[in-house]
């Protein structure tokens, strides 16, 4: 015996094929057609200064610029050029606050010669070094993109890895600033057993992150140079993250940075 299949006609009033595609609301096709043309923007100027800098690796695995390096970019263009990894917990801050904290950074270390460490921090290190240029700043970053803007001042650093880090950084630094990318008690406990060997005896910590760890940041940076922490009274401000945002001091008197 044999069984007849009855496939739809596209006349046929059982046919899909007789429908338009599904098509996106005009207002997310819009977006994404921005979303689009932010990534090839970010692209384009990413490789554009990446083929500006010629970069070789040294003996000891760091990366150094052949070619003379360029004074810092903007915070604006530092955004346009750099995407925010997610699964790297990247979340840059606002230009107004990225330049708001150099100025404060700034005012609270403004000997050219001190030495200024930027831990997980890139945002802030970019605004710092594009209004107060230093020889004596260093970034400590996961992240190799950024080796593109400073080779000489960059620091290959993992987290994972708190012990490895050039012996010259030991007990060097005077102020550090950090923002943890992970925000948990863990990630912490690893920063502050880089933090325990850079600092020196007088330094200063900045700690930006998010307001849900503070039992855990009183517990862990409990003395000298690393606290007590003081809850400041900078107000954080990143692009995108919902979650809610402080900054702690390391110094007496640290509840006053920020204030207007």
């Amino acid at each position: 015996m044999v069984t007849f299949i009855d496939i739809p006609t596209p006349d046929s009033p059982r046919s899909d094929l007789s429908h338009s595609p599904p098509s996106l609301d005009p207002n997310t096709l819009a977006l994404l057609d921005e979303f689009l043309s932010n990534k090839a923007e970010e692209e384009q100027m990413f490789q554009q200064l990446k083929a500006e800098g010629d970069l070789a690796h040294t003996s000891d695995g760091s990366l150094i610029r052949t070619t003379v390096e360029k004074p810092m970019m903007s915070v604006d263009e530092y955004r346009r050029a750099f995407g925010e990894d997610w699964q790297l917990s990247q979340f840059w801050y606002s230009t107004s606050f990225a330049n708001r904290l150099a100025n404060l950074i700034n005012k609270l270390e403004p000997c050219p010669r001190a030495s200024i460490g930027f831990i997980s921090s890139p945002t802030a290190f970019v605004a710092f070094q594009h209004l107060y240029p230093r020889t004596n700043t260093r970034l400590l970053e996961v992240d190799e993109r950024f080796a593109i803007l400073a080779p000489s001042q960059y620091i290959p650093y993992d987290l994972n890895e708190p012990d490895k880090f050039p012996k010259e950084l030991r007990e060097s630094f005077d102020v550090v600033v950090l923002d943890p990318p992970f925000l948990n008690e863990a990630t912490n406990v690893k920063v502050i057993r880089t933090l325990r060997q850079v600092l020196k005896p007088s330094a200063k910590v900045i700690l930006l992150t998010s307001t849900s760890i503070e039992d855990a940041i009183k517990a862990l940076y409990d003395f000298p140079p690393l606290g007590p922490m003081r809850r400041t009274a900078l107000k954080v401000e990143h692009g995108q993250l919902a979650n809610v945002y402080g900054c702690w001091g390391s110094w007496e008197g640290a509840e006053s940075f920020g204030k207007d």
